[in-house]
C-alpha cells in the first residue's frame, strides 16, 4: 500500500524522486518541501505549544494519502513509527482499537513530555529495576527499540509496531529491550560513565552520557535538564556531541526562547515546546556550560500559552 522511508539514513536525493511524500515529523524544512502530501508534525511546528498531540494521534485523523505514495520521516522513534503503522491499519480498514487507541495515549504521554508535576528530588537509581520505573513499561520500551534498530528496514519496523499496538505483545526479537536498556545505563552510572550533577542553577541538572535514557536521571535532581551525549552516532554516520535541553513540565522553564538563543548560535536547534535538540546532522560545537547558562536564563519565563506546573 505505501512505501515507508526513514530520510534521516536515506537524505532527500532518495525522496526527490518517485512518488508523492507525507512527512511525519520531518523536522528540517529543506525535506519538509519535498514533502508533497504534507507534514504530520504537531509537536515540533514554530508556535507549537503545550498540549499538541503526538504524530501517532494525529494520524488517526489525518487525511489518508493515496494507494503507492511514500511515507517517510527523519526521526525513526516510536512516535513516528507508531503513526505509521496507524496509516497503514486505516489503509487497509483495519480499526484502531480501544486497547490500541490506550496504547498510543502512553505514546503521546511519554513522547510530549506529559507526565504531571515535578515529583521532587530524589535518589539516584543504584538498579535497573530503579530505571525502569521511570520509563513508560517494558512493553513500550521494547516497542520504541524496534522502532528505532536502523538494522531492520523502515517497513519492518512499522510492521512490529502495528503489531504492539494491536496484539499488545512487545515485538519478540526486542522483548527483554527495556530492561537490557535500563541494566545498561544503570551499570553506565556505577562506572562513572554517565554524570549526574548539579549546575549554577538549582532548577537544572546537567547530565553527561553514552546510554540511552540518561535524560531521565536528571530529573532525579531537578526539573530541567541538559544532556550531552559526547559522541553520538548521527543517521548521516557523523559522531559528534548531541545535547538534549528538556523539562519536566511546562512553566518551569521557556525552552522556546532558549532553543531561539541556542540557533542564534547554533543554527539547527529545535524541538517541540517540552524538548529541545542541538543540530540532528552534525555534532553541536557549544560547550556544556554555555547551553546550560542559555537554559539558565530561560527559567521561569513564561510562554503566554504555557500555564504554571
Amino acid at each position: 500500500m505505501y512505501e515507508f522511508i526513514d530520510l534521516g539514513a536515506a537524505g532527500g536525493e532518495a525522496a526527490a524522486n518517485g512518488p508523492p511524500i507525507l512527512g511525519v515529523e520531518v523536522t528540517d524544512p529543506a525535506l519538509e518541501a519535498l514533502c508533497a502530501l504534507g507534514n504530520i508534525d504537531p509537536q515540533h511546528r514554530p508556535g507549537a505549544g503545550p498540549g499538541r498531540p503526538c504524530a501517532a494521534l494525529a494520524a488517526l485523523a489525518h487525511p489518508l494519502p493515496p494507494p503507492g505514495a511514500r511515507i517517510a520521516t527523519l526521526r525513526p522513534d516510536l512516535d513516528s513509527v507508531s503513526a505509521m503503522a496507524v496509516l497503514a491499519m486505516r489503509a487497509r480498514g483495519a480499526p484502531v482499537r480501544a486497547d490500541a487507541l490506550e496504547r498510543l495515549r502512553r505514546v503521546d504521554r511519554v513522547d510530549g513530555f506529559r507526565m504531571g508535576a515535578w515529583p521532587g528530588p530524589r535518589p539516584l537509581p543504584e538498579s535497573a529495576e530503579d530505571v525502569l520505573a521511570d520509563g513508560g513499561g517494558a512493553d513500550l520500551g521494547a516497542a520504541a527499540a524496534a522502532a528505532a534498530d536502523r538494522r531492520r528496514s523502515l517497513a519492518d519496523r512499522v510492521a512490529l509496531v502495528e503489531t504492539w499496538l494491536r496484539e499488545g505483545a512487545p515485538p519478540k526479537a526486542y522483548a527483554g529491550a527495556a530492561a537490557a536498556r535500563a541494566q545498561r545505563l544503570a551499570d553506565s552510572l556505577r562506572r562513572g560513565e554517565t554524570r549526574v550533577s548539579p549546575t549554577a542553577f538549582p532548577e537544572i541538572a546537567a547530565v553527561v552520557s553514552p546510554a540511552p535514557g540518561a535524560l531521565a536521571l536528571g530529573y532525579r535532581l531537578a526539573p530541567v535538564v541538559t544532556a550531552l551525549h559526547p559522541a553520538f552516532r548521527f543517521a548521516n554516520g557523523a559522531k559528534g556531541c548531541k545535547f538534549t535541553v528538556a523539562r519536566y513540565a511546562p512553566g518551569h522553564a521557556d525552552l522556546d526562547a532558549a532553543a531561539a538563543e541556542l540557533a542564534r548560535r547554533e543554527p539547527g536547534w529545535g524541538g517541540q515546546a517540552g524538548i529541545k535538540g542541538s543540530p540532528q546532522d552534525r555534532g553541536s560545537r557549544l560547550a556544556l556550560d554555555a547551553v546550560v547558562a542559555v537554559v539558565g536564563a530561560a527559567l521561569h519565563r513564561r510562554a503566554d500559552r504555557e500555564g504554571a506546573p
